[in-house]
Order: C-alpha cells, then structure tokens, then sequence
C-alpha cells in the first residue's frame, strides 16, 4: 500500500515512513552517501533518514535482516521491495560495509561466516556501523 503524503496531516509526515507492497523486516541497513546507516526498529529508521541529508542520488540501497534488498526513495520518504539486487549474500553485505571505510586496519572482518546465519551477520554489522 503506498500512502500519499498530501493525504497525511503535516504534523504526522515527519514521523513516518512510507512502505511500498510490505515493510522489510528489521533489522535494516542503509546506505547512504558517505556511510552505512543501521535501524533496529521503525523509530530509529524514521529518525535516522530524518536526521541524515541524502544528496548524492536518488535512490540507496537498504538491506533487511533475511539479506532481501529494498530501495530507500528518499524524496518521498518510501522504502520499496522493488529493486535490481533482491538478494545479498554475506560476502556482499561485508563489502557493501567496507566500501565506507577507508583505512584498512577498521575493516569489519567476517570470521566463521560458513557458521553465522544472515541474520547475526547483519545485527554484527549493525552493531559494527553503530558504534563506527
């Protein structure tokens, strides 16, 4: 279901998020210009996109916690399963991570990523982004 912000009174705009089809399951991470954001929940989602100043392009890749990827429209505030890559695979969310850090040394390195389910490898890189 797509809402139009015409049809929401201003005062509630900057407290949602649109949600085209279906919601992702958080986790999230979302990438951005010049770093990875992560959201645990809709609250912190909705407060980090409101606090961050997307520039760059139009659309950012957002990932969910079963590794499906989403699109983030962000002039009009919409999250959307619609997008080239529906699935990420470990290796790639790492690298997707990486690609925001340029020294070495603060890399998130993946151990035992053969034993880790997709869903504590991202709440890892969740965690990883937060305090990075």
């Amino acid at each position: 279901m797509v809402f139009k912000s015409a049809d929401i009174p201003i005062s509630k705009r900057k407290k949602m998020m649109n949600f085209v089809f279906r919601e992702p399951d958080f986790p999230l991470l979302i990438e951005s210009d010049d770093k990875l954001l992560s959201a645990f929940n809709l609250e912190e989602l909705i407060q980090k996109v409101r606090d961050y100043d997307f520039k760059l392009k139009n659309t950012y890749t957002v990932i969910d916690s079963k590794g499906e990827g989403w699109t983030y429209i962000h002039d009009i505030d919409a999250i959307s399963p619609l997008t080239i890559k529906k699935r990420w695979y470990k290796k790639e969310i790492i690298e997707l991570c990486n690609q925001f850090i340029s020294d070495d040394s603060l890399k998130f390195i993946g151990r035992s990523l053969s034993s880790k389910t997709l869903p504590k490898l991202i709440t890892e890189i969740l965690e990883f982004s937060a305090n990075s």
